[in-house]
Protein backbone atom coordinates (compact mmCIF):
# COMPACT_ATOMS: atom_id res chain seq x y z
CA UNK A 1 0.00 0.00 0.00
CA UNK A 2 1.40 3.40 -0.97
CA UNK A 3 1.67 6.13 2.36
CA UNK A 4 0.52 9.13 2.06
CA UNK A 5 3.42 10.90 1.49
CA UNK A 6 3.77 9.08 -1.52
CA UNK A 7 -0.01 9.27 -2.59
CA UNK A 8 0.80 12.98 -2.40
CA UNK A 9 3.49 12.95 -4.48
CA UNK A 10 1.41 12.36 -7.85
CA UNK A 11 2.55 14.75 -10.54
CA UNK A 12 -0.30 17.40 -11.61
CA UNK A 13 -0.12 16.23 -15.12
CA UNK A 14 -0.40 12.74 -13.72
CA UNK A 15 -3.48 14.21 -10.98
CA UNK A 16 -5.09 15.49 -14.49
CA UNK A 17 -4.71 12.70 -16.19
CA UNK A 18 -6.55 10.67 -13.39
CA UNK A 19 -9.03 13.36 -12.78
CA UNK A 20 -10.57 12.67 -16.15
CA UNK A 21 -10.27 8.99 -16.24
CA UNK A 22 -12.04 8.95 -13.03
CA UNK A 23 -14.76 11.51 -14.89
CA UNK A 24 -15.55 9.41 -17.88
CA UNK A 25 -15.59 6.10 -15.84
CA UNK A 26 -18.50 8.04 -13.46
CA UNK A 27 -20.42 9.19 -16.66
CA UNK A 28 -19.87 5.59 -17.91
CA UNK A 29 -21.69 4.22 -14.80
CA UNK A 30 -24.24 7.01 -14.89
CA UNK A 31 -25.03 5.71 -18.39
CA UNK A 32 -24.86 2.57 -17.66
CA UNK A 33 -28.88 2.51 -17.01
CA UNK A 34 -30.75 4.64 -19.43
CA UNK A 35 -33.94 6.29 -18.60
CA UNK A 36 -36.52 3.90 -20.55
CA UNK A 37 -34.85 0.43 -18.80
CA UNK A 38 -37.39 -1.89 -18.72
CA UNK A 39 -36.66 -5.42 -17.11
CA UNK A 40 -36.55 -8.25 -20.15
CA UNK A 41 -36.39 -12.13 -20.21
CA UNK A 42 -36.87 -13.48 -16.84
CA UNK A 43 -37.57 -11.58 -13.43
CA UNK A 44 -36.49 -13.69 -10.48
CA UNK A 45 -38.91 -13.62 -7.25
CA UNK A 46 -36.90 -15.28 -4.39
CA UNK A 47 -38.62 -16.37 -1.41
CA UNK A 48 -36.64 -17.69 1.55
CA UNK A 49 -39.47 -19.98 2.62
CA UNK A 50 -40.62 -23.58 1.73
CA UNK A 51 -43.40 -23.81 -0.98
CA UNK A 52 -47.33 -23.40 0.40
CA UNK A 53 -46.62 -21.27 3.39
CA UNK A 54 -47.58 -17.49 3.38
CA UNK A 55 -44.61 -15.82 1.68
CA UNK A 56 -44.81 -18.20 -0.91
CA UNK A 57 -48.03 -17.50 -2.07
CA UNK A 58 -47.66 -13.85 -1.64
CA UNK A 59 -44.81 -14.26 -4.31
CA UNK A 60 -46.75 -16.23 -6.29
CA UNK A 61 -49.53 -13.89 -6.26
CA UNK A 62 -47.38 -11.23 -7.02
CA UNK A 63 -45.70 -13.16 -9.93
CA UNK A 64 -49.18 -14.05 -11.91
CA UNK A 65 -49.89 -9.82 -10.87
CA UNK A 66 -46.92 -8.78 -12.90
CA UNK A 67 -46.73 -11.34 -15.90
CA UNK A 68 -50.88 -10.38 -16.33
CA UNK A 69 -49.76 -6.83 -16.60
CA UNK A 70 -48.08 -8.03 -19.52
CA UNK A 71 -44.60 -5.76 -19.34
CA UNK A 72 -42.36 -7.36 -21.67
CA UNK A 73 -40.96 -10.09 -19.16
CA UNK A 74 -41.43 -13.23 -17.33
CA UNK A 75 -41.16 -13.12 -13.35
CA UNK A 76 -41.12 -16.77 -11.66
CA UNK A 77 -40.58 -17.82 -8.27
CA UNK A 78 -37.60 -19.63 -6.68
CA UNK A 79 -37.75 -20.98 -2.74
CA UNK A 80 -34.68 -20.89 -0.99
CA UNK A 81 -35.91 -22.03 2.25
CA UNK A 82 -33.47 -23.06 5.51
CA UNK A 83 -32.11 -21.67 8.46
CA UNK A 84 -35.56 -19.12 9.51
CA UNK A 85 -35.44 -17.88 6.17
CA UNK A 86 -31.14 -16.74 6.47
CA UNK A 87 -30.43 -18.85 3.58
CA UNK A 88 -32.65 -17.00 1.12
CA UNK A 89 -32.00 -13.59 2.32
CA UNK A 90 -28.35 -14.24 3.04
CA UNK A 91 -28.40 -15.30 -1.13
CA UNK A 92 -30.15 -12.25 -2.29
CA UNK A 93 -27.02 -10.15 -1.32
CA UNK A 94 -25.40 -11.67 -4.64
CA UNK A 95 -28.12 -10.11 -6.90
CA UNK A 96 -26.47 -6.80 -5.84
CA UNK A 97 -27.12 -4.42 -8.79
CA UNK A 98 -29.57 -6.75 -11.03
CA UNK A 99 -32.76 -5.24 -11.52
CA UNK A 100 -34.27 -8.35 -12.99
CA UNK A 101 -33.97 -9.83 -9.57
CA UNK A 102 -36.71 -9.24 -6.37
CA UNK A 103 -37.32 -10.76 -3.20
CA UNK A 104 -40.61 -11.52 -0.87
CA UNK A 105 -40.11 -10.60 2.87
CA UNK A 106 -41.66 -9.99 5.76
CA UNK A 107 -41.17 -8.59 9.42
CA UNK A 108 -39.05 -12.10 10.15
CA UNK A 109 -36.12 -10.46 8.04
CA UNK A 110 -35.91 -7.45 10.60
CA UNK A 111 -35.84 -9.84 13.44
CA UNK A 112 -32.93 -12.26 11.99
CA UNK A 113 -30.24 -10.31 12.29
CA UNK A 114 -31.42 -9.14 16.12
CA UNK A 115 -31.15 -13.01 17.55
CA UNK A 116 -28.13 -14.67 15.08
CA UNK A 117 -25.17 -13.89 13.43
CA UNK A 118 -26.41 -13.49 9.80
CA UNK A 119 -24.55 -11.94 6.53
CA UNK A 120 -27.71 -9.45 6.01
CA UNK A 121 -29.95 -6.53 7.24
CA UNK A 122 -32.82 -5.65 5.71
CA UNK A 123 -31.14 -1.96 4.72
CA UNK A 124 -28.57 -4.03 2.33
CA UNK A 125 -31.78 -4.16 -0.21
CA UNK A 126 -34.32 -1.80 -1.95
CA UNK A 127 -37.43 -1.27 -0.53
CA UNK A 128 -40.16 -1.62 -3.07
CA UNK A 129 -43.65 -1.87 -1.55
CA UNK A 130 -45.09 -3.18 1.60
CA UNK A 131 -48.66 -4.58 0.28
CA UNK A 132 -50.73 -6.43 3.77
CA UNK A 133 -50.34 -6.37 6.87
CA UNK A 134 -50.69 -9.81 9.03
CA UNK A 135 -51.30 -11.48 12.19
CA UNK A 136 -52.27 -14.72 13.68
CA UNK A 137 -54.89 -16.88 15.45
CA UNK A 138 -53.51 -19.13 18.38
CA UNK A 139 -55.09 -22.49 17.66
CA UNK A 140 -54.82 -26.30 19.14
CA UNK A 141 -56.09 -29.48 18.42
CA UNK A 142 -59.64 -29.77 18.82
CA UNK A 143 -59.39 -32.32 21.60
CA UNK A 144 -57.18 -30.22 23.12
CA UNK A 145 -57.59 -29.08 27.25
CA UNK A 146 -57.17 -25.95 26.14
CA UNK A 147 -60.26 -23.08 25.88
CA UNK A 148 -58.23 -19.66 25.57
CA UNK A 149 -54.76 -18.53 25.62
CA UNK A 150 -54.72 -17.84 29.26
CA UNK A 151 -55.59 -22.02 29.75
CA UNK A 152 -51.83 -21.78 27.70
CA UNK A 153 -49.67 -19.66 30.01
CA UNK A 154 -51.40 -20.95 33.46
CA UNK A 155 -50.25 -24.65 32.09
CA UNK A 156 -46.58 -22.84 31.02
CA UNK A 157 -46.36 -22.26 34.78
CA UNK A 158 -45.91 -25.67 35.46
CA UNK A 159 -45.75 -28.04 32.60
CA UNK A 160 -43.61 -27.96 29.53
CA UNK A 161 -46.09 -26.93 26.49
CA UNK A 162 -44.89 -26.94 23.15
CA UNK A 163 -45.92 -24.22 20.22
CA UNK A 164 -45.22 -25.12 16.90
CA UNK A 165 -44.04 -22.58 14.49
CA UNK A 166 -43.30 -21.49 10.91
CA UNK A 167 -39.60 -20.66 11.26
CA UNK A 168 -37.82 -18.76 14.27
CA UNK A 169 -38.09 -15.35 13.67
CA UNK A 170 -41.70 -14.26 11.61
CA UNK A 171 -45.05 -13.85 13.26
CA UNK A 172 -45.14 -16.91 15.07
CA UNK A 173 -42.10 -16.08 17.05
CA UNK A 174 -43.29 -12.84 17.74
CA UNK A 175 -46.59 -13.80 19.16
CA UNK A 176 -45.03 -16.54 21.00
CA UNK A 177 -42.90 -14.12 22.43
CA UNK A 178 -45.55 -11.73 23.10
CA UNK A 179 -47.69 -14.45 25.20
CA UNK A 180 -44.60 -14.90 27.32
CA UNK A 181 -43.68 -11.70 27.77
CA UNK A 182 -47.12 -11.36 28.73
CA UNK A 183 -47.75 -14.17 30.90
CA UNK A 184 -44.23 -14.46 32.67
CA UNK A 185 -43.67 -17.40 31.35
CA UNK A 186 -41.68 -19.26 28.53
CA UNK A 187 -43.17 -22.18 25.71
CA UNK A 188 -41.00 -24.97 24.06
CA UNK A 189 -40.53 -23.68 20.75
CA UNK A 190 -40.94 -26.73 17.33
CA UNK A 191 -39.67 -24.76 14.43
CA UNK A 192 -40.90 -26.10 11.35
CA UNK A 193 -39.92 -24.73 7.27
CA UNK A 194 -43.56 -24.12 6.32
CA UNK A 195 -47.17 -23.10 7.82
CA UNK A 196 -48.29 -26.50 6.21
CA UNK A 197 -45.68 -28.69 8.45
CA UNK A 198 -47.32 -26.35 11.35
CA UNK A 199 -50.72 -27.41 10.73
CA UNK A 200 -50.09 -31.29 10.17
CA UNK A 201 -47.85 -31.17 13.43
CA UNK A 202 -50.88 -29.48 15.40
CA UNK A 203 -53.50 -32.63 13.60
CA UNK A 204 -50.82 -35.42 14.57
CA UNK A 205 -50.49 -34.00 18.14
CA UNK A 206 -47.18 -33.25 17.77
CA UNK A 207 -47.23 -29.98 19.44
CA UNK A 208 -49.91 -27.83 22.04
CA UNK A 209 -50.58 -25.05 20.09
CA UNK A 210 -49.33 -23.11 17.17
CA UNK A 211 -50.53 -18.92 15.88
CA UNK A 212 -51.44 -19.60 12.67
CA UNK A 213 -52.38 -17.12 9.87
CA UNK A 214 -56.54 -16.81 9.65
CA UNK A 215 -56.65 -18.33 6.31
CA UNK A 216 -55.25 -21.54 7.89
CA UNK A 217 -56.84 -21.49 10.71
CA UNK A 218 -60.39 -21.12 9.79
CA UNK A 219 -60.90 -24.21 7.45
CA UNK A 220 -59.30 -26.12 9.94
CA UNK A 221 -61.30 -25.03 12.88
CA UNK A 222 -64.76 -25.14 10.43
CA UNK A 223 -64.09 -28.61 9.78
CA UNK A 224 -63.44 -29.67 13.08
CA UNK A 225 -59.77 -30.38 13.48
CA UNK A 226 -58.77 -26.92 15.29
CA UNK A 227 -60.04 -25.02 17.96
CA UNK A 228 -59.12 -21.23 18.25
CA UNK A 229 -57.79 -20.16 21.80
CA UNK A 230 -57.47 -16.61 20.95
CA UNK A 231 -56.28 -14.22 18.07
CA UNK A 232 -53.55 -11.71 17.62
CA UNK A 233 -55.40 -9.06 16.40
CA UNK A 234 -56.39 -5.36 17.64
CA UNK A 235 -60.08 -5.92 16.87
CA UNK A 236 -61.96 -9.68 15.93
CA UNK A 237 -61.80 -10.95 12.77
CA UNK A 238 -64.80 -9.62 10.17
CA UNK A 239 -65.09 -13.85 9.17
CA UNK A 240 -67.95 -16.41 9.61
CA UNK A 241 -65.82 -18.70 10.84
CA UNK A 242 -63.56 -16.50 12.97
CA UNK A 243 -65.65 -13.71 14.39
CA UNK A 244 -66.54 -15.75 17.86
CA UNK A 245 -62.69 -15.73 18.49
CA UNK A 246 -61.83 -13.49 21.38
CA UNK A 247 -58.87 -11.32 20.74
CA UNK A 248 -56.03 -11.75 23.49
CA UNK A 249 -56.77 -8.52 24.95
CA UNK A 250 -60.14 -9.35 25.27
CA UNK A 251 -58.91 -12.53 27.84
CA UNK A 252 -57.11 -10.03 29.47
CA UNK A 253 -53.90 -10.69 27.63
CA UNK A 254 -52.05 -6.98 26.66
CA UNK A 255 -50.56 -8.59 23.31
CA UNK A 256 -50.99 -7.65 19.62
CA UNK A 257 -49.16 -8.42 16.77
CA UNK A 258 -49.12 -7.50 13.31
CA UNK A 259 -46.90 -8.51 10.73
CA UNK A 260 -45.75 -6.81 7.19
CA UNK A 261 -45.67 -7.94 3.92
CA UNK A 262 -43.67 -6.85 1.26
CA UNK A 263 -40.94 -6.81 -1.32
CA UNK A 264 -37.62 -5.61 -2.23
CA UNK A 265 -35.35 -5.44 -5.07
CA UNK A 266 -31.80 -5.98 -4.97
CA UNK A 267 -29.68 -3.13 -3.27
CA UNK A 268 -27.18 -1.17 -5.40
CA UNK A 269 -29.40 -0.84 -8.37
CA UNK A 270 -30.21 2.99 -10.21
CA UNK A 271 -32.84 5.02 -9.35
CA UNK A 272 -34.22 4.60 -12.57
CA UNK A 273 -34.61 0.93 -12.10
CA UNK A 274 -36.07 1.73 -8.70
CA UNK A 275 -38.61 3.70 -9.71
CA UNK A 276 -39.32 1.45 -12.40
CA UNK A 277 -40.48 -1.12 -9.84
CA UNK A 278 -42.57 1.15 -7.68
CA UNK A 279 -44.48 1.83 -10.43
CA UNK A 280 -44.81 -1.76 -11.49
CA UNK A 281 -45.64 -2.71 -8.02
CA UNK A 282 -48.47 -0.37 -8.15
CA UNK A 283 -50.04 -1.77 -11.17
CA UNK A 284 -49.74 -5.77 -9.66
CA UNK A 285 -50.83 -4.47 -6.37
CA UNK A 286 -54.18 -2.73 -7.37
CA UNK A 287 -54.97 -5.60 -9.60
CA UNK A 288 -58.02 -7.88 -9.48
CA UNK A 289 -55.82 -10.81 -8.98
CA UNK A 290 -54.08 -9.52 -5.85
CA UNK A 291 -56.92 -8.15 -4.61
CA UNK A 292 -58.67 -11.77 -4.31
CA UNK A 293 -55.05 -13.16 -3.08
CA UNK A 294 -55.29 -10.63 -0.25
CA UNK A 295 -58.97 -11.65 0.60
CA UNK A 296 -58.26 -15.34 0.23
CA UNK A 297 -55.54 -14.96 2.36
CA UNK A 298 -57.65 -12.74 5.39
CA UNK A 299 -54.94 -10.06 4.73
CA UNK A 300 -55.07 -6.19 5.81
CA UNK A 301 -54.65 -4.37 2.12
CA UNK A 302 -51.74 -1.55 3.63
CA UNK A 303 -49.95 0.26 0.41
CA UNK A 304 -46.22 1.51 1.22
CA UNK A 305 -44.22 2.59 -1.61
CA UNK A 306 -40.33 3.37 -1.45
CA UNK A 307 -39.71 5.70 0.66
CA UNK A 308 -42.12 5.48 3.00
CA UNK A 309 -41.92 1.53 2.95
CA UNK A 310 -38.65 2.22 4.19
CA UNK A 311 -39.64 4.72 6.74
CA UNK A 312 -42.09 2.37 7.95
CA UNK A 313 -39.44 -0.74 8.07
CA UNK A 314 -36.96 1.55 9.95
CA UNK A 315 -39.84 2.18 12.71
CA UNK A 316 -40.37 -1.47 12.65
CA UNK A 317 -36.97 -2.38 13.28
CA UNK A 318 -36.92 -0.81 16.53
CA UNK A 319 -39.78 -1.80 17.98
CA UNK A 320 -38.57 -5.48 16.92
CA UNK A 321 -35.40 -4.73 18.77
CA UNK A 322 -37.40 -3.75 21.78
CA UNK A 323 -39.08 -6.93 22.00
CA UNK A 324 -35.81 -8.98 20.96
CA UNK A 325 -32.87 -8.01 22.42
Amino acid sequence: MLSLRKKMGVTAASLTGLLALSSCSVLDAQATVPEDWTPRGAVKITVAFAPGGGSDRSARALAQALNEEDLGFNANVENKDGGSGAVGWSSFLGEEGNGNSLLVAEGAINILPILYDVEFEYTDFTPIALFAEDSRVVVAPADSPFEDCNDLIDAARTDRVLAGVSGLTGADAIVRTALEQAGGVEFDAVPFSSSGEVVTALLSGNVDYAPVAASVAAPQIEAGEFTALCSMTAERYDDPVLADVETAREQGIDATVSLWRGFFAAGGIDEVQRQYWIDAAKRAIDSGSFDQYIEQDMLVPTELYGDDFADYLAEYQKEMEAIFS
